[in-house]
């Protein structure tokens, strides 16, 4: 039998030899691992590099130009009638329909007239009356007028008769009767005289009054006349009906309007100016100088500006001018796609659409790094041989600038560029 001494020494030994290998491996490794770092390459950081954004550039070339702009505009009228009538009577015929242009003069709409020439020939007759008695009163003054001396010739036999019929009673060769007889008839005599004085007086007033009578009686013939001609409403000017509010066996009334219409020699195109360019157009002295141009090459002049802004527009209202050709092969409302040109400008810039930054930025280019100037938009410019450009003006661009023509995402003021077309 082994003894218990020897059988515990023997697990003993073999864990302690287990441990220094175990140790011995860990540090072998640890070795190995301080040998690889000690002898590997050192890592050294790589410096960044600044990113250079392709851009093109275009020359800065102040130049005298025309700008220009693009906007829409209406074809308005500004004399729009609204044709009424001011007799109560029955619509006999309507002449016109909606859409129809008409010409000054030709009628519209016919009302029944029987009434109005009845009243025509009743106004003629009273005035036939009173021309005839003004005529007899006429006669009758030239007749007194004849007759005057004869009364004073009477009044003169009867004075004298008297007087000697006075001298022959003072010598008693008369009788008293006889006196008196002859007395009244002189006083009759002189009585008739002063009636006709006062006939002859008064007939001149008589005269006036049948002259009033007349001149009353032809302006109700006159007034006759207009309501018979008020049976027909005629255009009072030329152009197209724009509603047509009657109809026939209706009785027209005082206000209700049966036919409107537009004058074609009023039409004109209404634009809205936008505000950076209303107080250039609002000089009276280059007003004259602004034309509007159609797509159909159709050319048309300022002739006056709105004298107020319309609620809900920064910018003002200016008016065209329309030709009458023109406007008779068109409709009024119809929308128009304009380009506006302005006066000449000194030292404008053209530039492309893609060089201009929040709609009044545009960028240079200084020993391949951008410089931000803030510029003034002028206007636009279409070009037959550059294309659409905007005109700008700015004090800090000078002459043979190289102005950036691309679109950065991020522009700013000192990023480093690659100037693409430097050597074109």
């Amino acid at each position: 039998m082994k003894s218990p001494t020897r059988l515990n020494f023997l697990p003993r030994k073999l864990k302690q030899k287990q441990l220094f290998v175990a140790l011995g491996i860990l540090a072998g490794a640890v070795l190995t691992s301080v040998s690889i770092f000690a002898t590997g390459p050192n890592a050294e950081p790589t410096a960044p590099v600044e990113k250079a954004w392709p851009v093109s550039v275009t020359p800065a070339e102040p130049q005298t130009l025309k700008p220009s702009f693009s906007a829409f505009g209406r074809l308005e009228s500004n004399r729009v009638a609204h044709l009424r009538s001011d007799l109560i009577a029955r619509i006999e015929h309507v002449a016109v329909q909606e859409g129809d242009w008409v010409k000054q003069g030709d009628l519209l709409v016919q009302l029944d007239d029987r009434e109005s020439k009845l009243l025509v020939l009743e106004r003629e007759a009273e005035l036939a009356q009173h021309k005839a008695s003004l005529a007899s009163m006429r006669n009758q003054f030239e007749l007194e007028q004849l007759n005057k001396e004869h009364f004073a010739s009477k009044l003169e036999v009867a004075n004298a008769k008297l007087a000697r019929h006075q001298d022959l009673m003072a010598e008693r060769l008369i009788a008293r009767g006889l006196l008196d007889e002859v007395k009244a008839q002189a006083n009759q005599a002189n009585i008739d005289y002063r009636a006709h004085q006062q006939q002859l007086a008064n007939l001149p007033n008589e005269i006036a009054a049948h002259e009033a009578r007349v001149a009353k009686a032809s302006a109700l013939l006159a007034k006759a006349n207009l309501d018979l001609e008020k049976t027909q409403i005629r255009a009072p000017f030329a152009g197209p009906i724009l509603a047509v509010l009657a109809a026939t066996g209706d009785h027209s009334n005082l206000s209700m309007p049966l036919i409107e219409m537009a004058d074609s020699q009023t039409f004109e195109v209404r634009v809205q100016i936008p505000e950076n360019y209303a107080a250039e157009i609002s000089t009276p002295s280059l007003q004259n100088n602004v034309l509007a141009t159609t797509e159909a090459g159709h050319r048309l002049i300022l002739t006056r500006l709105a004298a107020q802004v319309s609620k809900g527009q920064t910018g003002m209202d200016a008016f065209f001018s329309f030709t009458q050709a023109e406007a008779d092969n068109t409709l009024l409302g119809r929308v128009f796609n304009l380009t506006v040109e302005l006066p000449a400008q000194n030292n404008v810039i053209a530039v492309p659409v893609q060089s201009i930054y929040d709609n009044n930025r545009v960028y240079s280019v200084v020993d391949n790094r951008l410089v931000g100037h803030t510029v003034q938009r002028v206007g636009e410019l279409e070009s037959e041989v550059d294309g659409y450009r905007i005109l700008i003006r700015s004090d800090e661009l000078s002459s043979g600038a190289p102005i950036v023509a691309t679109q950065l995402p991020r522009a700013i003021t000192g990023l480093l560029v690659d100037v693409a077309n430097a050597g074109v």
